[in-house]
């Protein structure tokens, strides 16, 4: 009777565990992710900052979880075509968006309907953080300066960005409230024309990315007046923050981080998260980010939701004191 008890014990708890495996799928799938290729989308152009950094990382995911991480760019509505795209992807984790601040913490707030809901994809883990560069043509020397002369002309200073309502708009308009000056936004499609517009002597200053300003910085062409994340750069240690110079207001670190669909089993992104910990740990990943202006810095799901809060929390204050209506 005994042997028969424990033969019934022993098969009553298969059973049982077979039935508590059927009940949390997301174990199951967990344990044999990934299954196949990777996809990240990438709402911009290829080439640019958002896309190397996506395709270092992405290669050293693929290393890592043995399959193939495919990078594919969805440029678009300020990035919002590819968060359109992942919410009708299968929430299994072989589905991911490379994000940054204006898809995470700018666009749902500029639009009625972005087509996502924000509070719904699910934060993997953060890859970088940088700044942006206050960058102005060769007269003005420091920030001081081009404050100086907003104030004194009123109505001759311009400045550009890569579209109406964008981060870089935005920090454009910021800065005009904090220094009390007024100045003429021109819109261009990108970085490059708007760099090539300061140095034509069409516009006057503009915010935009690190990496794509070093070069012209450090031939002359353009100055570099502050940076706005929490810290120096250390590819430009000799430019201040724009704390340093007395407006702690206008800080802000520049993000790219990973997010999957909403419903995406919890252990699915746990094991994402902590890949990506392990890939951005790595010496050589970290000296390849680097050199693009990109600092590396992973994080919990949980951290990085918290950082797109505080950041939408303070774009959605900026969008309404600016009156900008949702469109």
């Amino acid at each position: 009777m005994q042997n028969r008890s424990t033969t019934r014990r022993a098969m009553l708890a298969t059973v049982a565990g077979a039935a508590a495996l059927a009940c949390a799928p997301g174990l199951v799938r967990a344990s044999a992710y990934p299954s196949q290729p990777i996809k990240i989308l990438v709402g911009a152009g290829a080439g640019g900052s958002t896309d190397i950094t996506a395709r270092l990382v992405g290669r050293e995911l693929s290393d890592l979880l043995g399959q193939p991480v495919v990078i594919e760019n969805k440029p678009g509505a300020a990035g919002t075509v590819s968060m359109q795209q992942l919410t009708r992807a299968q929430p299994d984790g072989h589905t991911l968006v490379w994000v940054g601040n204006s898809v995470m913490a700018i666009a749902p707030y500029l639009y009625k309907n972005p087509g996502y809901d924000v509070d719904a994809v699910i934060p993997v883990s953060l890859a970088t953080t940088s700044s942006f560069v206050l960058v102005a043509s060769p007269q003005f020397k420091s920030l001081k300066e081009l404050i100086a002369y907003g104030k004194a002309n009123p109505g001759k200073l311009s400045f550009g960005s890569n579209g109406v309502n964008g981060s870089l708009h935005l920090l454009g308009e910021m800065l005009k409230n904090e220094a009390g000056f007024d100045a003429l936004h021109v819109p261009f499609k990108g970085g490059a024309e708007s760099a090539t517009a300061i140095m034509a002597g069409n516009i006057h200053f503009l915010f935009d990315a690190l990496s794509s300003n070093i070069p012209l910085i450090r031939a002359g062409k353009l100055n570099a007046l502050a940076v706005t994340g929490s810290q120096r750069e250390p590819s430009l240690p000799e430019v201040p923050t724009m704390a340093e110079l007395g407006m702690p207001g206008m800080g802000m670190d520049v993000f790219f981080g990973l997010v999957a669909p909403a419903g995406t089993p919890q252990p699915v992104v746990a094991k994402l998260s902590g890949a990506m910990q392990q890939v951005l740990a790595k010496p050589a990943l970290r000296e390849a980010l680097a050199k693009t202006g990109n600092q590396p810095r992973s994080s919990t799901p949980q951290e990085f939701r918290s950082i797109v809060d505080k950041e939408g929390a303070r774009f959605k204050a900026l969008i309404k004191a600016r009156g900008i209506d949702p469109q």
